[in-house]
């Protein structure tokens, strides 16, 4: 028996260049999301501690300062994922070029990589979108970007006091 040429042979290579700009595009949207969502939270925490303290109510000054400390790290980490969002659609094609770009200007005394990158993971894992290709593409981009952001964030200098990781 003879091979035969078949029409769908070499057509499952792996996403395309279209496909890595859609994917950027849905992890960007999903990094939005996230930061949105912290966002909310820090509001919320905000909002509690003033409640507490306009009821006549004062909680203990530690507890005060845990709260704004946990709001103030909230709203950081919400702009982070916003900033990466934004790098990575200023950067279509390139998430090197992006994670160096985006840790070129994020604070580096109240962030960590693990938190920027577990965020950019959940993102990669729960875009909205039927279309698998541009899914694979964000996972792959998500990685790519989290490994060399992990690497340019040790690169650079580390804060005074610790190492901010």
């Amino acid at each position: 028996m003879e091979d035969e040429d078949h029409p769908m042979d070499g057509v499952f290579g792996g996403p395309g260049p279209q496909d890595f700009v859609n994917g950027t595009a849905v992890l960007a949207s999903a990094l939005t999301r996230e930061a949105e969502s912290l966002a909310n939270a820090a509001a919320g925490l905000r909002e509690t501690l003033d409640l507490f303290v306009i009821d006549g109510f004062s909680p203990e000054a530690e507890d005060r300062r845990v709260m704004r400390e946990g709001t103030r790290e909230a709203a950081a980490l919400a702009g982070a994922l916003l900033l990466t969002a934004r790098h990575l659609l200023r950067f279509i094609g390139d998430p090197v070029r992006a994670a160096h770009e985006t840790v070129g200007r994020l604070p580096r005394g109240s962030l960590s990589v693990g938190e920027i990158v577990g965020h950019l993971r959940a993102a990669a894992l729960s875009p909205v979108t039927d279309d698998g290709a541009a899914r694979i593409a964000a996972a792959t981009i998500a990685e790519t970007f989290a490994e060399e952001f992990g690497a340019a964030w040790h690169k650079a200098a580390p804060p005074v006091g610790g190492q901010g990781d």
